[in-house]
């Protein structure tokens, strides 16, 4: 099976650090705006993205936040179960989370035998591959400009 991890904070959305919100959270159609009048946007496409995605690969998240305050984001957007393990923790040792979420997804009789990482930001990505050294990564927003292109670039990889 081929695991495909996705960042959140300027990945999926184009808020920089979604833990800085502050709950409770209104939802309209893409947009979230937090009890302080903050805004957050899924960039266009994710939806659409996720949904082809799920079946094709196991999603799951490595992301540096904190789960309280970033999982009822994705539950309000209707995203949170698209993702099998996900890791929204608050450290940034993304290498950790997705090598536990390895370990997990076999503990329960999957074979992972492809990795695919995406993130907006490059600095968690040799740390990444020293928990992980067969992981591809994939740079949103450098590698790839949309959500669209993306799935053509994970179409041309098989």
């Amino acid at each position: 099976m081929r695991l495909l991890v996705l960042d959140l904070d300027g990945t999926l959305w184009d808020h920089e650090d979604a833990s800085a919100l502050v709950p409770p959270y209104e939802f309209n159609g893409d947009c979230l705006t937090d009890s302080l009048g903050q805004k957050l946007r899924l960039f266009p496409g994710v939806r659409e993205f996720l949904e082809w995605a799920s079946e094709r690969f196991i999603l799951s998240i490595a992301s540096w936040n904190i789960e309280e305050r970033v999982r009822p984001i994705l539950e309000g957007f209707g995203l949170w179960d698209y993702f099998m393990f996900p890791k929204i923790e608050g450290h940034p040792d993304k290498g950790d989370m997705i090598r536990r979420t390895i370990e997990e997804l076999r503990s329960i009789g999957y074979d992972i035998d492809d990795v695919i990482y995406i993130d907006d930001r490059v600095i968690h990505i040799n740390g990444v591959k020293m928990a992980v050294p067969y992981v591809d990564f994939i740079h949103m927003w450098v590698d790839v400009k949309s959500f669209e292109e993306l799935k053509q670039l994970l179409q041309k990889l098989g």
